[in-house]
């Protein structure tokens, strides 16, 4: 039965994923989900008990597939330069890919429901697990000397966060979400960013 259930569940966040990704999260409904999947709503409600915990656990879904594939290609890197590239790489496609899902998040600014603010902090506490993973490789390979791993690891994870609002402010956009190619902007300052890290790190 437990394992009926997850398919079920499964089925559910991505029938919802593709809704939001096309549609956005205001103009998706349980019923429309529902409908796609042929479940009754009573049965979609049974799992997500409203359209925000759907929500919530569709952006983590999405987040632990881009954490999944970032780590692929950490692991491929020669060197810690190139893991960095690889990190912020594909955590930039995946956003861009999902924009409508991630977008949701910026339009919330301080006003986020309890089970969103749970999903987003878990997402932020995976970005810094990951990087602390790719500089815990640079100093087993001799690259770098870090003094306070976890700290170090959340400093470039809040500086590279920072360059979001840096962009939106540069173009007066501070209560919109960045576009698609302003994300691409905010990727070549975010390597260029790793690269001046990097550097401080070097013995």
């Amino acid at each position: 039965m437990a394992k009926n259930a997850d398919v079920k569940r499964q089925k559910i966040l991505e029938a919802a994923r593709r809704r939001f990704a096309h549609f956005g999260m205001a103009k998706t409904t349980m019923a429309e989900i529902a409908q796609d999947l042929s479940f009754s709503k009573a049965l979609l409600y049974y799992y997500f008990p409203d359209k925000n915990r759907l929500y919530a656990a569709v952006l983590e879904y999405t987040v632990d597939e881009m954490v999944a594939e970032t780590e692929s290609r950490i692991t491929k890197s020669k060197n810690i330069d190139e893991a960095f590239t690889a990190f912020l790489e594909a955590r930039l496609e995946a956003i861009k890919e999902n924009y409508s899902i991630f977008e949701y998040t910026y339009s919330l600014r301080n006003e986020f429901p309890p089970d969103l603010e749970e999903a987003c902090t878990s997402i932020i506490d995976k970005d810094i697990e990951q990087v602390q993973n790719i500089l815990s490789r640079g100093i087993e390979k001799g690259e770098i000397i870090v003094d306070d791993l976890p700290v170090t690891s959340k400093i470039f994870m809040i500086s590279i966060l920072g360059m979001r609002i840096g962009v939106v402010k540069e173009f007066n956009n501070i209560f919109i979400p960045p576009t698609k190619e302003e994300f691409d902007y905010i990727l070549a300052l975010q390597k260029k960013l790793a690269k001046i890290f990097i550097r401080g790190l070097r013995p």
